[in-house]
Parts: C-alpha cells; structure tokens; sequence
C-alpha cells in the first residue's frame, strides 16, 4: 500500500497513533457521581444477586472498542490517503515522466459523481508514489514539474493542472524529451486517437457516459441577395448539436444574439442523432452570437456552448477626409457594411474610427487608426526618405503584376491607366505593387502603433474612379486596415497564431492571453471557449474559439482497444481510498451513537 499524502513511514506512525490514542480515551474511567442515599440494605441485595449475563453483554464493550479504533484509522487513513501497491505496468521504480491527457473531454462526469480529470490526478499521485523520481506533463502545457522526488512540488503541479483542450494531431513524437527516464505514462481517456510508442504504459480513466454537445457553429454569408436596410438578412448561423447517448431525449436549444433571445426550441432527439439548424440573421442587432443546448443526460459541460461573431453586423466607421471627395462619396454609399462621414482637412479631428481615409491630403503627423491614403502630397514629411527625397514620380507607368499582398487580391491592374505616380522614399514603407521601371504604386507600412496604406496615384492621374478594380481595391483596403487578424476567426483550442504584429489579445472576461514571439509570429494558447479580441497597429478583430468536436464530445466511446497495451478503467479499490475511509469513519460513529443511545453498546 502506497500513500499519497506523505512517506510510507510516517502513515504507518500516524495510524498506529491514531489506534492507540483512541484505545486509551476508551479505557479513562470518568468518576462516578456520588449520591447520597438513606441506607445501603436495598443496593447491598442488588450487588449480592448474581444476574445472568448474556453472550453480547460479554463482548459488548470489545466490540464498542473495535469500533472506536476503527473510527479513528479511517480518519487517519483519510488524511494519509492511502492507495493500492502498484501493480505491474501501473507504477515503476526509478524516473518516471507521467503525461496526462489535458484534453476537454477528460472533464465529463462518471457515474461515480467525479470527473475523468479527478481520477486521471488520482491515478498520477499513485504512479508518482510507486516512483523515485517524477516529472508531471500533460499534452497542452508539456513539463510542468520535476524531476524531483519532493512530494510537496508534485502535489502542487497536479493541484494547479486543469484541462485546457490539446491539438488532435499530438502524438509521442511532440512529447518533452524522455531521455534519462525509466519509463513514460501516459493518462487519457481516449477520446482522441493518438499515435504512440508501444513502451509507453497507458492509463485508461474511460467510463461510457450519454452526453450532448455543439458540434458545430458559425456564421457564414448569407446566400440571399443582399438588400440594404436594418431589417434585412445579412448572414447564417450554422448550428449542429448531437445527441450522443444510448437513449432519446429532449434537448433545449437556446441562440443568443448579445442580450437578445432570437431562438429558443426544444428537440426530441433519437440516440445518436444529429440535429442541424440554419437561422437567418439580420443586419440589425448585437455582432456578439452564442448557442446553448441543455438536455438531461449530459456528462460535459465544455461543449454546452458556441460562439460565433458577426462581422458585417456592425457597420464599419470610415472618416473621409479631403476637399473633393464626391469619387469616393459614391463609392462608399454604395456599400451598406460602411458608415462613412465626409470632411474638410480643416475639419480633421483623429476620433475612434476604424479607418480614415485621406484624398490628396494627410496631416502633419500619422494617426494613430489605421489610414489610408490617395496620392498624398508629395511634401508630405514623415513620407519623406530620411536624405530628405519626397516622392519619385514616373510618368505613365505601366502595371503589370498585380503582387501577392491581400489588399490587391482581385483587382486587374490591366484595367487601370496611370498618367502619374508617386513612389515615396519613406524608410517605413514597403512596395506591394511596382512598375515595371520599379516605381511603388501601393505601398503598406505595418507596425505594433499603426498601419496604414498609401496609393501613390488619385483621381486626377488615373481612371481609378471608373476602374473595374476600385470598389475591389477599396474593400481589400478596408478589411486588411480594420482587421488585421480576421483570418484567425473559428480557431481550435490549444496553440494559435497570430501576426507578428499582433500586440495583445484578450479572451473571455477580458483576460489577457501570454503571447510568445516565435519565427516571426505571435503565439499562444487558447484556453477557455468563447469570443477574443485581438489589437496591433491601431486596429481589433474579433473572433470565436469553440471546444466543438465530435470525436471528443462522443463521451460514450474510446480510442483505447482491447488487447492494446491500455490498462482497463480501475475499480475502486484502486484508485484514491480517502473519500472512502472518511465515509466509512462517518458511518461507523453514526452506528456506535444510534447503539450508545439505546444502552446497546458501551
């Protein structure tokens, strides 16, 4: 027998104390009360008699004293936590590397009222007890702890360990290196099908529970026609929940649109069935989207939820800022994502924008928003190369490549005449379209402050205004300025990307998530379902990340086989004992009080 809390030695003194403190509280007689009576005639013919004496009045007060012991080692069994020896493949003398599954699916309920993750903790403290030397990992956060043999840093890593969804791909190969190790565990419940090496001793904490779950939502285009107007239909929302248990039953699905109900139904779903729903959204209301399904057998709570944001359904605020913008004007009326205000240079006041657009003008010193520029002044200081050169100019240029930038995705620069433009020597700016002489015609400039985009030819050098590639060039501009990180919509848990650029981003709650740069790009680990905000360069971009997946949501199957080198889902008596003896200790002295109280026993 193995002990969680503390060395083997110092359990065995605590139950041997605990036993024989409580056999001499049994054996301290309490002084009689005296009382005085007339005369002792009557009690000394009551001594005299000889009463015949019953078996259990014999060992009455053994037993009481039994019991007593008894009461007193299940409390300290309790505090000591005792655990099965380990047994062959469960434990091992010498390094050991315990790996334990951090995947969502390890939080759904058993039977017995704990979690998988419960017992998968329970099963690493009776692996790290059989063990010299342990270090503690799991699949989301590699190393947490050790090598160390010090029980306390063991107790404390497993105490601040909580699941916090893992790549599906993980397999032994991404493992933290096992060299100078005995052997490696592995905890999981198998939800996920993993690739690992046949040495590796696998723990199994599976138990077949019924579960429902999102399996899948978001928000996609809506394939109507796009009418203008607040009422009018601008998206979908996707929505896929799965009923996996072995019954049917009602599922209660509610859709959420900011604080607005817009869909609240029950279903009467057959076992093992999926149930798929489109509902239109309008323009009108709350970007913010979230889905709940409830439903009486339903082991995990993880997937309950979905998160989806609506990116067209706040319109994009663009200030217009220029003396002739009525080419733009047009433009931008057009498109009812946009809500654009037009005004004068003089008027210019920086303001929280999305996107300021500057015709043929910009200020003296950048914005902090993001901008974008028509053929700014030639003059233009913080344009200028650091020599004090303003702008090379190219008379007819030709464009023939339109670049791989995502602002010039789509637009034909062959449609496009150029009778001027303007190539500025900023040290900041970086070309995204060149002549064939090698002018900058689009230039982009990036930067954990600002970003910004500038044209290096207007209305008046070009047929820009009537180019089939305007509107394109436009909305490319728009979407690449306002949000930057708009490709990361829909992420999975784990590890993410984002741009390099990218300066912070926040999670549900508004809690900030550690981002570490690594080869040019900002990396973190996405935790917790829901919507997170992303800022750099003056902009912010929304978007979801849900725990939607079937294969880890199936709460009732496993990837684990029979005959694999998996050890089966343990019995009770070997897991933790603790939650046990307290409860035996309960009802022990619940039994001696009932049979005190009736002159029983002792």
């Amino acid at each position: 027998m193995t002990f969680a809390a503390m060395e083997a030695w110092q359990a065995w003194a605590l139950l041997a104390g605990a036993a024989a403190l409580a056999t001499a509280m049994f054996f301290i007689k309490l002084r009689p009360p005296r009382i005085l009576v007339p005369s002792l005639s009557l009690w000394q013919r009551v001594l005299d008699a000889s009463p015949d004496v019953t078996r259990w009045e014999r060992i009455r007060r053994a037993v009481s004293l039994l019991v007593t012991v008894a009461i007193a080692v299940m409390l300290a069994m309790a505090i000591a936590r005792p655990s099965r020896t380990a047994g062959a493949g469960s434990g091992s003398r010498g390094r050991v590397l315990v790996v334990i599954d951090s995947s969502w699916s390890m939080l759904a309920r058993t039977r017995g009222g704990d979690t998988r993750w419960d017992r998968a903790l329970a099963e690493a403290r009776r692996v790290a007890a059989s063990s010299d030397q342990v270090a503690i990992a799991t699949t989301a956060d590699g190393v947490v702890e050790g090598p160390t043999d010090d029980p306390v840093l063991i107790e404390s890593a497993l105490g601040r360990l909580t699941p916090s969804g893992s790549d599906a791909s993980w397999s032994s190969s991404s493992w933290p290196s096992t060299s100078g190790m005995d052997s490696v565990h592995f905890i999981t419940d198998g939800a996920a099908a993993r690739s690992l090496d046949r040495s590796i001793v696998v723990h199994s904490v599976f138990e077949p529970v019924a579960n429902v779950a999102i399996t899948a939502f978001d928000v996609r285009p809506s394939l109507g026609p796009d009418r203008k107007g607040p009422g009018s239909q601008i998206a979908e929302a996707y929505l896929e929940v799965a009923n996996f248990a072995s019954v049917a039953q009602q599922v209660h699905i509610v859709l959420v649109r900011g604080d607005a109900t817009i869909n609240d139904s029950r279903v009467e779903m057959a076992a093992g069935e999926a149930y798929r729903q489109v509902i239109p959204l309008p323009r009108q209301g709350d970007p913010a989207l979230r889905a709940h399904v409830e439903a009486s057998q339903n082991a995990l709570d993880m997937d309950d939820d979905g998160f989806a944001w609506i990116e067209r359904a706040r319109r994009l605020s663009v200030v217009v800022v220029g003396e002739h913008t009525e080419w733009l004007r047009r433009l931008l009326a057009a498109d009812a994502d946009v809500r654009a205000t037009f005004v004068v240079p003089s008027a210019y006041r920086e303001g929280r924008e999305d996107v300021t657009i500057f015709d043929r003008w910009a200020p003296e010193m950048p914005p902090s928003r993001p901008a974008l520029y028509f053929a700014p002044p030639p003059g233009t200081p913080w344009l200028s190369g650091s020599s004090g050169v303003t702008a090379a100019e190219e008379r007819r240029p030709r464009w023939e490549n339109t670049g791989s930038h995502p602002i010039l995705r789509g637009v034909d620069p062959l449609t496009i005449r150029i009778e001027r433009a303007r190539g500025y020597a900023s040290p900041v700016l970086v070309a995204a379209a060149q002549s064939a002489r090698g002018t900058p015609l689009v230039s982009v400039s990036e930067s954990a402050e600002r970003r910004f985009l500038v044209v290096g030819f207007g209305p008046s050098e070009s047929n820009l205004a009537s180019a089939p590639g305007f509107p394109v060039l436009v909305g490319n501009g728009l979407e690449w300025l306002a949000h930057p990180e708009a490709q990361t919509r829909s992420l999975r848990p784990g590890l993410a990307s984002f741009g390099a650029l990218t300066a912070t981003v926040s999670g549900p709650g508004g809690v900030s998530v550690p981002l570490t740069r690594v080869d040019g790009v900002a990396v973190g680990v996405l935790r917790t379902p829901g919507l997170y905000v992303a800022e750099g360069g003056g902009a912010r971009s929304t978007f979801a990340m849900n725990a939607a997946d079937p294969q880890r949501s199936n709460a009732a199957r496993t990837s684990l086989e029979a005959g694999s080198n998996a050890a089966s889902a343990r019995g009770i008596l070997e897991r933790s004992w603790w939650m046990g003896c307290a409860i035996a200790a309960l009802v022990l002295a619940l039994v001696e009080w009932w049979t005190w109280q009736r002159r029983i026993t002792v």
